[in-house]
């Protein structure tokens, strides 16, 4: 089969296309929000230290209440969270768009921001459950490798979007639109068959996700964090390292993008040998390995193919820790499984940006990119380690 039959056969599972199809409108949320979040608040306030407190109030509410979305879906159902979550989250941008447009006190727009975050949608972790569902293994690793390939379409879709609604109108209005985009595709993902058909598990003695009886998920989580560090961290050298080769940073941080891209892309339409946890340790091992020689410092065009290559390489990563997740987890505590892996994307990669700042202002753009290097290896090579399976849950 090529890959395009692959991935046709796979969207023709009965619903399958229309979750894809929400799933990536919901997705465009997180490439879109950040950005246009930051440029209303400087726009408000003047101030570059209040719009950055702003982006980072959404983002940090997002990352540690998207566990909490994923418990009331896996205990009150999909649709109820998902519905909850967007009528709160949109009240939250409305009102966070009504006092930017006056002269807003700049604390409220953090706290209105962190509100905002705390209620996004849990669309990412349902539709992850939508396809763990799905019985034939081809298709459901052909379908997490899409899902792979849109999150790396939506941060480059995203900003873009975001930039022509600020050229053409104004920024107040690119909120606007993340908030309506949103909505949208939570409420589609909410009426989908496939949704509707999850079965819940309304036992009143199910546990709570607890990682310290799962030590293959609490071991695979830790992994996925320090992965996302790495991203992170080298986001940051990618940002000093262009400006001693004198050029754009969204250049460099498109190439990767776009090699992710590609990588999920092609990863989706192969079969290559060995089980997902082998290919995650080739994948993170070989990531790692090509974002050394970024300390090195190479130049431009070699800077360029290098950032190419390793996001193609590594695109793949976020599939295989997606059907992971899923083998790890049981059909009750699914939707929380994924949602704690989107936490700790977002946990890893806040940490990454934050501890190669330092290193970069200290020491050299190349310092940063050596550190994600050297964590991206090390989780490589932490997955081999043989985890006692002494109290670890049979997947439902």
């Amino acid at each position: 089969m090529t890959a395009l039959t692959r991935y046709r056969t796979a969207l023709a599972i009965p619903g399958m296309a229309r979750v894809m199809g929400a799933a990536f409108a919901c997705r465009l949320l997180a490439g879109m929000v950040v950005l246009a979040l930051l440029l209303v608040a400087h726009r408000a306030t003047g101030s570059y230290a209040s719009a950055g407190a702003v982006s980072g109030a959404y983002a940090v509410a997002l990352a540690f209440t998207s566990p909490l979305w994923g418990r009331i879906a896996d205990r009150r159902g999909p649709r109820t969270a998902l519905a909850v979550a967007s009528v709160l989250q949109s009240t939250c941008f409305t009102l966070f768009v009504l006092t930017a447009m006056t002269q807003p006190w700049p604390p409220a727009l953090t706290v209105l921001a962190f509100l905002a975050g705390a209620c996004t949608p849990p669309a990412g972790a349902i539709s992850n459950t939508v396809i763990a569902r799905v019985t034939d293994e081809e298709a459901k690793r052909t379908l997490f490798s899409l899902s792979g390939l849109l999150t790396e379409t939506v941060f480059i879709a995203g900003p873009l979007i975001v930039a022509g609604v600020v050229a053409v109108l104004a920024p107040i209005y690119a909120v606007v639109v993340t908030a309506v985009t949103s909505a949208a595709g939570t409420w589609w993902l909410r009426g989908a068959r496939a949704v509707r058909a999850i079965e819940l598990d309304r036992l009143e003695d199910v546990e709570n996700l607890a990682l310290h009886r799962n030590p293959r998920l609490a071991h695979l989580l830790a992994v996925v964090v320090l992965g996302a560090f790495s991203l992170g961290a080298l986001e940051v050298s990618l940002v000093a390292h262009a400006d001693g080769l004198r050029m754009s940073a969204g250049v460099l941080l498109a190439a990767m993008a776009c090699g992710g891209a590609l990588g999920s892309f092609l990863y989706g339409g192969m079969r290559l040998p060995g089980s997902p946890l082998l290919q995650l340790v080739g994948a993170l091992t070989l990531f790692g390995l090509l974002v050394a020689t970024i300390g090195l410092g190479p130049g431009a065009v070699a800077t360029l193919v290098v950032l190419t290559v390793a996001g193609a390489v590594n695109g793949p990563s976020d599939a295989l820790q997606t059907m992971l997740v899923g083998d790890y987890s049981t059909d009750a505590t699914k939707s929380q499984a994924f949602a704690v892996l989107i936490a700790a994307n977002w946990v890893g990669f806040a940490a990454g940006n934050g501890i190669a700042g330092v290193l970069v202002e200290r020491y050299s753009p190349g310092a940063g990119a050596v550190a994600a290097a050297v964590t991206t290896v090390v989780a490589a090579g932490s997955l081999l380690v043989p985890l006692a399976r002494k109290r670890t849950p049979v997947a439902g």
